[in-house]
């Protein structure tokens, strides 16, 4: 599994969405409000193993923007 499946899979099961796609963003993901975004911060640092600081956390915006922040940190 690639790391984009990885991401969209997380994404799927914390917003409890099965059409999560990589065009996701908290602009148009109406289950991404503050609250999942932390837990998906959570998850993802439980996936892969990282700590994420609160200004890449906040920074992670879209789908984009948290595979890049990913891949920064692996």
């Amino acid at each position: 599994m690639s790391l984009e499946e990885k991401v969209l899979e997380i994404m799927r099961e914390t917003f409890g969405v099965k059409d999560v796609t990589t065009e996701a963003s908290q602009k148009n993901c109406e289950q991404w409000d503050s609250l999942r975004h932390l837990a998906l911060a959570s998850e993802l640092e439980e996936a892969f193993d990282l700590e994420l600081e609160p200004e890449e956390i906040a920074e992670m915006t879209d789908f984009s923007r948290v595979v890049t922040m990913l891949k920064s940190k692996i």
